[in-house]
């Protein structure tokens, strides 16, 4: 299924954050949640015909901010859109 974005939004994927992997010598709580940034990468799938954002193509790894990233379901598909205004630049 393909899904075209529409009034300023951009379809993306987002990238998962890797947890680095080096063994702690401070004991921790069991509960302690590592705080996390809240901004992420995700690379552009597609944009909308009326996006204003110029020189976004897809394939190209933007920061967005995370709260504002909106997961569709349809038809057991994920799809991920951010409207432009919460695109704060592009990964080089």
């Amino acid at each position: 299924m393909k899904f075209i974005p529409y009034n300023r939004h951009l379809l993306v994927n987002p990238l998962e954050e890797e947890e680095p992997e080096n063994e702690s010598i401070v004991v921790l709580p069991t509960d302690y949640v590592k705080p996390s940034s809240p901004y992420l990468a995700c690379e552009v799938v597609d944009t909308s015909g009326d996006c204003n954002i110029k020189g976004i193509n897809s394939g190209d790894r933007v920061v967005v901010e995370k709260r504002m990233l909106h997961k569709v379901e349809v038809d057991s598909e994920t799809f991920y859109l951010v409207l432009e205004n919460y695109v704060f630049g592009r990964i080089k």
